[in-house]
């Protein structure tokens, strides 16, 4: 993958529109001969160059689309639907139009929205079929089409750089025979991609498709092909019956499935789909003639790892509904091979649990292991019960029974809530405990640890109910917004057991409340309570203000004020006073604990945060990105917050005298025909007028966008017939790997001990201090420092703020003791 804006792959293009489709081997040469670097790495762009004008030929070359399609008109014919919803279906008649993405002018304002991806965009235009489009296709304004009447012709083509919509010109062009063409092109065996094929129509016919003609579809049908969605075939193949083939692959391969298996699965998802597609009164009628026609195909479903696969693919591929689980669960059950009744009593549950019906879900657990308590997939759910109930012993002993069940993640916190025995005791002797019982019937085999101790294991039951198959799409995304700025292939795996992104799907997300509406009932009673007081605590930005290495903390919610004691033996061995974290603090009995993860916040993220964690409209997306932008590489900025870009552009001007007098005007007076354009005492830019050249050069300099920009329409105000010559823009980082690669410096270019040097710096240093007093200092949550001083329950932030300044007196750098004098500290 390439960055579309790296200036080789802009010359690439280039290359690419001037000796038009080419293999990727002659691109790289083209490229080294021009300069561009060394063969193996042109190669390797010119294999994975990513550009949204590039498109790949069926020969393997490559073609720049504006150049190849420059000049193509490409018609439609309009149905109803279409005029009245402003949206247009791309195939097959404008699919080599697609790859013109939203943010390509080439497009026209046109954007490309997909049926599943974007249904809320076909609701809000009236579309009610939920199966047209079958795939992609172009977006209007509402109201585009409503000058057409259904069967009138549109012609999309490419002018001047941008693709237009208009109505097709008549009489229409002769329409081209496609036949032979085709044949060469199109697989004898299969379907083949039906942009790449169209290109290298086009590329092999620069004369196609240059006037309005009939429609794309309608010449590939003429030539005895058929297309379906983005595929073109010969006519009479059987486009279902080969997508139903790639699903079955993918399906054995995605649960590494065996042949019976995979049969057994598939036929499950047939039963979906009669039970959602068929009519209440003739459903019963379609389920019979499936069972009979399916045999012994659903036997495959005996085998743990079949029901796994049938029960994803139903509810996460197909999103199959709850009440259909359960009446696909019911078929099985009593009309299915008897081998497979754990498999349909499994299922039952996992559609109640889906449902919020726990206590069903666990009958239908049970009866899985009345008919076979070796089957997998029932034990791991009812020692899920056993443990939510606070029963160690029965859930390792049901995790015991599965082979490798000791791998669970709940297997080794359960040991540490295992009842210890007293040996000293017999069984009909007076328990410990002193409630009068005998040992046998009161705490023989039963464990009794406080509250603060079983916190932890509650956080993992909810924590355990948050990786559900219906939550998965949350983490997912989560997660990848979490992994966005690492490189490790396996960050995306890492991020899904990230602390943040489990406790944001529990809390943001909702899942702890389902947990504790759908679970609760299953949770000793001080854990429910605490469960619900969980409920209440947010999350907040907190200050460390004592430390109490292997013990704990001592906390100050930056939100509240509330000041927290709270226990935490890990954390507190690395975190110091002075330090701001991001976390949830929670009751835990008598302890006050951290759940979640702990999230270190910079002095000057603190305020953005607090506005996120206060403001009801912040989604848990938002929250996530923000806390993991600290994972991003260095962003180097200039002082009003721009990226730091070294920007330079040469100008040839003529009028000499005008533009000097202009410049000043504008910059103050030059210094041997240098300006030097400043505010605040920041230098914003350069100017400079070389001299000795025909004609004259005006050189530009400045390190942020905004400002060069700023600086170019200051020389086309001062000399309107400026002619730009060449022009940069180099990122600060690219230039510091530069400097970094040819072992430069830096260097001082002044002594700060020189004394007219210091003085300057002293004048300078003051008068900024002066202007720091009342500026908003983001370290400060936006406040000034004089308002801080003023105000009681900021005034600590202030305090350490100043502690964190060079406390020694030093040329060019603020006094830390002057501020507290001018601030009254």
């Amino acid at each position: 993958m390439t960055d579309p804006t790296d200036p080789t792959v802009e010359a690439a293009m280039a290359l690419l529109r001037e000796h038009g489709p080419l293999h990727p081997h002659e691109w790289a040469r083209l490229l080294v001969a021009a300069g561009h670097g060394y063969l193996a790495d042109m190669e390797d762009l010119t294999e994975y160059i990513d550009h949204p004008r590039l498109g790949y030929l069926a020969d393997g070359r490559s073609a720049a689309l504006d150049s190849l399609l420059d000049g193509r008109v490409l018609t439609h014919r309009l149905t109803a639907v279409e005029i009245s919803s402003g949206i247009l279906d791309a195939h097959p008649d404008l699919t080599p139009l697609l790859p013109f993405d939203d943010h390509d002018l080439a497009a026209g304002g046109l954007h490309t929205i997909f049926r599943d991806l974007d249904d809320d965009v076909f609701d809000e235009r009236g579309v009610d079929d939920p199966d047209w489009p079958k795939d992609a296709a172009l977006l209007l304004e509402p109201d585009a089409l409503a000058e057409f009447r259904p069967g009138d012709l549109v012609a999309l083509a490419l002018v001047d750089g941008v693709l237009r919509l208009t109505a097709a010109a008549v009489p229409l062009a002769g329409a081209p025979d496609l036949t032979g063409a085709l044949t060469d092109l199109v697989p004898q065996e299969g379907p083949g991609p039906l942009d790449d094929i169209v290109w290298q129509l086009m590329a092999d016919d620069p004369s196609l498709l240059t006037a309005p003609t009939l429609p794309l579809g309608d010449l590939i049908t003429a030539a005895g092909y058929v297309c379906d969605g983005d595929a073109i075939a010969v006519e009479g193949f059987d486009f279902a019956a080969h997508s139903g083939k790639s699903h079955l692959a993918k399906v054995a391969a995605a649960h590494h499935l065996t042949d019976d298996e995979t049969d057994a699965v598939m036929a499950f998802l047939a039963l979906i789909g009669v039970i959602e597609r068929t009519p209440d009164d003739e459903r019963e009628r379609a389920v019979d003639a499936l069972v009979a026609s399916a045999g012994d195909r659903f036997a495959g479903l005996a085998r743990p790892n079949a029901a796994r696969a049938a029960f994803g693919e139903a509810y996460a591929t197909c999103g199959a509904g709850n009440e259909t689980l359960r009446v696909a669960a019911a078929v099985l059950r009593d009309r299915g091979p008897r081998r497979i009744a754990p498999t349909a009593h499994w299922l039952a549950g996992k559609a109640a649990e889906l449902d919020g019906r726990t206590a069903e879900a666990e009958r239908h657990y049970e009866r899985a292991v009345s008919v076979d308590p070796n089957w997998d997939e029932a034990l791991e759910e009812l020692a899920r019960f056993a443990s939510d109930r606070g029963d160690a012993v029965r859930a390792i002993g049901l995790l015991d029974r599965i082979p490798g069940g000791y791998r669970d993640p709940m297997y080794d916190l359960l040991q540490l809530f295992r009842p210890v025995d007293r040996p000293d005791l017999g069984r009909n002797d007076r328990c410990w405990c002193g409630s009068g019982r005998k040992y046998k019937v009161c705490h023989l085999g039963k464990a009794e640890h406080p509250l603060e101790q079983r916190a932890g294991w509650l956080y993992q039951k909810a924590a355990s109910f948050a990786q559900g198959i219906a939550w998965r799409p949350l983490l997912l995304s989560l997660a990848q917004i979490r992994s966005a700025h690492d490189d490790d292939p396996m960050a995306l795996y890492h991020a899904l057991d990230d602390p943040l992104v489990a406790d944001v799907v529990m809390f943001e997300c909702g899942t702890f409340e389902r947990f504790v509406a759908e679970r609760g009932d299953l949770l000793p009673a001080d854990e429910l309570l605490l469960a619900q007081q969980w409920l209440l605590a947010e999350r907040s930005v907190h200050e460390v203000e004592a430390v109490r290495p292997g013990e704990g903390l001592t906390l100050r919610d930056v939100r509240t004020g509330d000041r927290l004691q709270v226990t935490e033996r890990t954390a507190s061995r690395q975190l110091r006073a002075g330090d701001f974290f991001c976390a949830r603090v929670v009751p835990a009995g008598s302890t006050t604990q951290i759940f979640g993860g702990i999230e270190p916040i910079a002095p000057g993220q603190r305020g953005r945060l607090i506005e996120l964690l206060d403001s009801d409209s912040t989604d848990p997306e938002e929250l996530v990105e923000f806390l993991s932008a600290r994972f991003a590489p260095p962003r180097l900025v200039t002082t009003d917050g721009h990226p730091m870009v070294a920007c330079t552009a040469v100008f040839e001007v003529a009028d000499t005298a005008g533009i000097r007098r202009k410049l000043s005007r504008r910059f103050g007076a030059a210094e041997k025909d240098r300006w030097t354009w400043t505010e605040k005492g920041s230098v914003l830019g350069v100017l400079n007028l070389a001299p000795g050249t025909e004609p004259w050069v005006l050189e530009v300099e400045a390190m942020n966008e905004p400002r060069f920009e700023s600086l170019v329409e200051a020389v086309g105000a001062a000399d309107p017939g400026a002619r730009l010559r060449e022009q940069a823009r180099t990122p600060a980082a690219e230039l510091m790997a530069q400097a970094q690669e040819k072992g430069v410096r830096p260097v001082q270019p002044v002594d700060p001990e020189d004394p007219e040097i210091a003085a300057a710096l002293a004048e300078h240093i003051r008068g900024y201090e002066q202007q720091w007093l009342d500026e908003a200092i983001p370290a400060l949550g936006g406040h000034t420092p004089r308002e801080c001083a003023a105000d009681p329950t900021r005034r600590d932030e202030l305090i350490r703020l100043l502690e964190s300044f060079p406390q020694q007196e030093r040329p060019g750098a603020m006094s830390a003791g002057r501020l507290r004098e001018a601030l009254g500290l």
